[in-house]
Parts: C-alpha cells; structure tokens; sequence
C-alpha cells in the first residue's frame, strides 16, 4: 500500500451476505426466465397423456384388465394415431422436458476451479516470503528502493528465469525516483510575538512538523514571514516573498500543497509554512511533490512544514513583528530503480493483461505482507502455470504481462512509468493492453478478504471493471467463502491504469483500517483491531503473515488470471454486458 496517501482506501461497499445474496438472485432470476418453458412443456406432457387416454380404442383380443405398465409399444398398438406420429410425439416429450427440467434446475454459468488450483501451494508461496525477508535483514530490515528492493527484484529474476524461461519472457524497465528522509527532527523557534523579543521554542509533532519531500538540509536564522492569500493557488498571490518564510493555509479545490509551495519557492520564498484548516486538528504528513513525478520534474528546494491552525494564526497576527528561525535536516536524492516483468510467449497481444503486485517495502519495515505476499503469490503462479500448462488442455490465449512494480511506496512510480511507457509508444500500443488485476497485501493477519470494487472506476470504465470484480468473486462464490467489496480509491498500483482508461481491479486483505464486530462474525479474528497490526512497521515479517488469508486470496488470484488468460472472447465479454465469458 502506497505511504503517500493519507486516507487508506478500505471502503466496504458491501458484505459477503449482500454480495451471495445478489448472486442467488441472479440465479433465481435465470430460473424465472427459464421456468415458463418448462410449464408450457410440463402442461403439453399432461394434455398428450389426457388425449391418449381418450382417444385409445381397445384392440380386439386385448383384455379389459390391462396392465398397470403401458410400453411405448402397448399405447401404439391401441392408439387411433398413426404409430409413426405417436411415437414421435411420445419420444419428444421424453426427451425435451427432461432437458428443461435440467436447465431451470443447474444455471448453465456456475463456476468451475481453475485446472491449476491443485498445483498451487502455499508452502512455496511462503518460502518466497522467507527469501524476501532474509534480503530484508541483510539490508536495514528493509527492501526499500534504497535498501533491499534491488535484492529483492533479483532474487524475483532468478526464479522466473530458473523455472519458466520457456513460458515467459524475463525483462526489466528502469527509472529514476525521488527519494526523501529525515535525518533529524526539525526545529522551529519565534521572536516577536507580541511584540515581546522573546524567543519561543515550539515543539516537534505537536506544534509543527516536516512534510515529506520537503527540501533538504537547511538552516533560516530570523527570517520575516509574509502571509499568502487565496491558499497560495495562484501564482500572483506569491507577492513579497523574497527572502521570507510565507505563511499560507492549507486545503483547496484550486490547487494542491505542491503547487501552492512550488509558486512560492519560484517568488524567491526561504521556506513555507502551510497552517491547518480549522477543523482540521492533526498535523498533516502528506508529500510535497507532483505526484506522477517522473525524471526532469522539479522539487521541492526549500523548507516546508505543517504547523497548527492556532499557530498559523498567530503568526499572521503578528507577521510584521516575528522572525523565525528554522533548521531541518532531510537528505533528498534522484535514484535509479526497476520494473520487473515477465510476459507470456504465447497469447494475443491485441488482449494484454497485466498482473500487478508491487514488490518494495517502507524504509521502516521489511514488508512481507505489504507486500511480499501478493509479489510472492503471483511469483507462485507463475511458477505453477509455466510448470503445468502445456500438460493441460487449456492454451494461453492471451498474452500476459506478469509485474513486480518497483518504488510503489513512495506514489505508485513504477506502475505509472509502465503506463507511461506504454502510451508513449503510441495509441495501437496502449490499446492492447486490455485490463489490470493488482494484488497488494493478500495475507493480513486480522484479515478480511476484500474484491476491490469496479463500481467505482471512473463511469467509462465501470461495466469492464465490474465485470472483473464479478469474475474474482467466482473463487469465493464457488468455495463458500465470504468477502466485501473495497472501493479503488487511488491507494495502490490500479491507479495508473485506470488514469489511463483501462480497466482494473483486484485483491487485498486490509491494513490499518479496524475490524467491525459484524466484519469478526463473519470472518473471525478481532474487533476493533487493525486489519493488519504492523502495517509500515518493522514487525511485518513472517510471524506477521496469515497463512489461511494467503492460501484463500492466492486461489482466488489463480481462478481469475487463468479464466482471463484461456479467454477466446476477453474485449467482448469486457464490453458487452450479456456476454458470458468463454
């Protein structure tokens, strides 16, 4: 999951219940369509028995006492219809009306498993976390960009080039990233206010605190401060600000912290200070930066804090008598980083699907359920399909992009390069990409299985989404297992495809949002504990990992991307809305 967002997108847009209900409701509504004929036929057996029994005429010889048994051959021998037109009035009804019994009884779309679910097991998906957090300990309990993330994607490389050269392709793509830390909490002091030449030390994490991608190290002794009207939005309302530290409130429609900030650093500012909203009471530690930064877009050169509303209003009372003085030490750096992928051999290209899990952690923990386990569950898949395909007798028919996604965790940079990438090289190129399926976070230990939900994907894309939130609800449906739908709402790598009008869905079992009781009722673990206790943490590590959460999102993950893979009709079941997926 993506650090950079403030706000977790774990919205449950429906229950388990609610979503089995909806589904035997459309079972039931396929009987409806279906019974009508089944009732017509049932009353033409019923009237064709009334007519035989009336219109039979006894044979001369034939007793009165006739058996209790008639024959096909007994009824035509003392029926007054040519034999040759009973007989296929009778045979008729013998065989079509057992056939709509059958098609009112079984709905002819019930799921089926993937050939392959038998081959997956989560003891390998495990020791795939095990390699992940062995690189993690040799490298800062971490697989960061700037830590174990470079290992990690090897070790990734060594697998797939070991153990499925011939069914997919192994590349790598490279890109550069920003990378931001904060060497030392920063420190703010005042004099001036009220007029009084007093300096006031104010304190870190409760009257102020750095953002994140804020420049890097500086020192500012006594500098003026200079309010800035309209939330900093235009640049015109930057005036003054050379050689000061401007004072702007945060929070609006217009425009973004970053631009805010960037107008006022370009007017010569020192440093910027964004004071929260009034009903805003937590500091904010969101990113000063453009959010699909790519190489050659600018950053952020000077300080810049979150301070408090009541703090922010008290400096802009007495802006023409204070100086502050600020110091903060950050380091911010450009590195290079990496995509790993591994495309099919085999498949259409003009269907491309792209299986996405990002495989870095946070800089403070060693990520093996955020997210070692979605990287390593499709790492296993891939592993289990290279092995048992050609034994099977399904065939690749689309062409499969398989995707480790680099530097997810400071703003989704790897999956919105690929994107990038790929609308680069042109409209036919882009268009062959069909659909992304993301897997982030498949083993949370106080889990809840979440489908991640196509109704809200953008309007032009939510037929095709929903479509595929239906098909990975098919594992779930089909093992009896409850589930809820979460809403994409911007905090993984999806994002970038749907940005880009393709349609996504997914998996996860959650992070730090809390467990309802009626949520512990029906999936077990415990109320009103974090879904995943050590989300970002440096205690996500295996003891961290729910087996059962894994072995169930890791099937559910096999289903979908076989049925999407062995598809001969994947745009027209994506766009049509009746259209059965073949």
């Amino acid at each position: 999951m993506d650090t950079l967002r403030e706000n977790e997108p774990l919205l449950p847009s429906n229950s388990a219940g609610n979503n089995h209900n909806a589904r035997n409701t459309a079972r039931r509504a396929k009987i409806r369509k279906a019974l009508p004929y089944g009732l017509v036929t049932l009353v033409l057996f019923v009237v064709a028995v009334v007519l035989l029994v009336l219109l039979v005429e006894p044979h001369k010889g034939i007793k009165s006492q006739t058996p209790a048994v008639c024959t096909t051959q007994s009824l035509l021998r003392l029926s007054i219809f040519p034999s040759n037109t009973l007989h296929h009035v009778i045979m008729y009804l013998m065989v079509v009306y057992p056939s709509f019994i059958v098609a009112v009884e079984e709905p002819v779309d019930a799921p089926i498993d993937s050939p392959f679910s038998g081959y997956l097991r989560t003891p390998a998906i495990f020791t795939h976390l095990e390699q992940l957090y062995d690189v993690a300990l040799k490298h800062n309990n971490s697989r960061s960009v700037t830590n174990g993330y470079l290992a990690s994607a090897e070790y990734v490389q060594m697998q797939l080039k070991a153990n499925a050269a011939e069914f997919c392709e192994v590349s790598t793509q490279e890109f550069k990233v920003p990378v931001w830390k904060e060497l030392e909490e920063p420190k703010l002091f005042s004099v001036g206010i009220g007029g009084e030449q007093v300096q006031v030390e104010y304190q870190n994490k409760v009257d102020f605190q750095n953002f994140r991608y804020n420049g890097p190290s500086t020192t500012l002794k006594n500098q003026a401060i200079q309010g800035v009207a309209n939330h900093g939005c235009r640049a015109k309302d930057h005036k003054n600000l050379n050689g000061k530290i401007a004072v702007i409130e945060e929070g609006s429609e217009n425009c973004d912290l970053w631009t805010a900030a960037y107008h006022s650093q370009k007017a010569g500012a020192t440093g910027v200070l964004f004071f929260n909203s009034a009903t805003r009471k937590e500091l904010r530690y969101s990113e000063i930066r453009i959010d699909a930064w790519k190489e050659g877009d600018p950053l952020i050169s000077i300080p810049v804090l979150s301070i408090t509303n009541s703090l922010g209003s008290i400096l802009l009372q007495n802006q023409h008598s204070t100086t502050l003085t600020l110091t903060t030490k950050n380091s911010q750096t450009v590195e290079s980083t990496i995509n790993v992928l591994c495309t099919t051999k085999h498949g259409q290209a003009n269907d491309t699907i792209v299986i996405g899990a990002h495989l870095d952690s946070v800089p403070e923990g060693p990520g093996i359920v955020d997210n070692g386990s979605g990287s390593s569950a499709i790492l296993e898949i891939v592993l289990t399909l290279a092995k048992n395909i050609d034994a099977s007798s399904l065939e690749i028919k689309n062409k499969v992009v398989f995707a480790w996604w680099g530097a997810e965790e400071i703003g989704l940079l790897g999956a919105r390069h690929y994107v990038r990438d790929l609308a680069g090289q042109g409209e036919d190129a882009r268009r062959e990409v069909s659909l992304n399926l993301n897997f982030d976070m498949l083993a949370s230990p106080n889990y809840v299985p979440y489908i991640h939900d196509g109704s809200s994907a953008p309007d032009s894309l939510i037929v095709s989404s929903t479509k595929l939130d239906h098909l990975l609800g098919e594992y779930f449906e089909l093992h009896k297992k409850g589930f809820e739908y979460a809403d994409m709402s911007g905090g993984s790598d999806y994002l970038p495809f749907l940005d880009e009008g393709i349609p996504a869905g997914g998996l996860m079992t959650g992070a730090s949002r809390k467990k309802s009781m009626e949520q512990r009722k029906r999936f077990g673990g415990f109320a009103n504990a974090q879904l995943d206790p050590c989300y970002h943490q440096s205690c996500d590590t295996l003891d961290n990992v729910s087996k059962e959460a894994l072995e169930l999102m890791s099937q559910a993950a096999l289903h979908a991307i076989t049925k999407l893979a062995t598809s001969k009709n994947l745009r027209d079941w994506l766009s049509n809305g009746s259209t059965q997926i073949l």
